[in-house]
């Protein structure tokens, strides 16, 4: 219809294309395929992550003084390290949907480098929340609890 109305010469005809593009779609398609498969299983995890230590932090007790706060920062850090990777990836998914239907094989090569530098920046920063996740956790731990070099494990 626009091209139509702005005097193209395919109008309103579709665009063909030729034999030898055909495959090179088709294979632009499978790439794209698979990295929306990779957004979304990055966004899974991320989400359910997210509301898994959400859970374990606020069933801890509240501590107060310089310990509470060290917790809070690093659960903090977590969470935005682990919104991150959950933006970016519906962002990445968003940009590999639009370019397909257009058909356009620029700006479905252009808009697979975008989505991989997205991806792999959602990577990094799902490497650095797990990494503060796994701190927060280990340090919600109730330590005084394990009994492993004690006296009483001995006998």
């Amino acid at each position: 219809m626009a091209l139509g109305s702005a005097s193209s010469p395919n109008g309103t005809q579709p665009i063909l294309l030729s034999a030898s593009q055909r495959p090179r779609i088709s294979k632009l398609q499978e790439r794209i395929l698979l990295l929306m498969v990779v957004t979304t299983i990055v966004a899974v995890v991320t989400f359910v992550m997210g509301f898994t230590f959400t859970k374990i932090y606020t069933s801890s007790a509240p501590d107060l003084g310089i310990t509470g706060l060290v917790k809070k920062a690093v659960f903090i850090v977590f969470l935005v390290c682990n919104s991150i990777p959950v933006l970016l990836s519906v962002i990445a998914t968003m940009n590999l949907i639009w370019p397909q239907h257009l058909g356009d094989i620029p700006l479905i090569q252009q808009a697979m480098k975008r989505a991989m530098v997205l991806i792999m920046f959602a990577f990094w920063s799902m490497v650095v929340a797990f990494a503060f996740g796994v701190c927060l956790v280990l340090m919600l731990l109730p330590w005084h609890s394990f009994h492993v070099f004690s006296s009483k494990a001995h006998k």
